[in-house]
């Protein structure tokens, strides 16, 4: 049965338990699909850095196994009023995305590059 199918409940768990998301990389249990959050109105944002680079970021309520790397920063955030500090799997130091952090409500989210995870 694969892991992606929605139950007759119509949630995100299978017969197997909830759609779990890993590490592309390494395998590493990252996140949960029940942990989803929509920002601005959806979880799914297509964005771009100062280098041009773009990303087709989820953003998820909780996330774990992630490394930190640098100090919060303000400087090109894609949400308004959050700080953002890289997050890397911290099993084998893959860029996974950026954790979120704010005055407002949410006041913690992950926005966790979508092609850098599996099911």
């Amino acid at each position: 049965m694969p892991l992606d199918c929605t139950n007759p409940l119509g949630d995100s768990r299978t017969a197997l338990g909830p759609v779990l998301y890993r590490c592309r990389q390494c395998g590493a249990l990252i996140s949960r699909h029940d942990w989803l959050l929509p920002m601005g109105g959806d979880h799914e944002h297509v964005v771009f850095n100062p280098a041009g680079m773009i990303f087709r970021v989820w953003c998820f309520a909780d996330a774990q196994n992630l490394r930190l790397m640098g100090v919060p920063s303000a400087e090109f955030t894609w949400f308004k009023g959050y700080l953002w500090q890289i997050a890397l799997c911290a099993q084998c130091g893959t860029h996974l995305g950026w954790r979120y952090d704010g005055d407002t409500l949410p006041p913690r989210f992950y926005g966790l590059i979508h092609d850098r995870l599996v099911t």
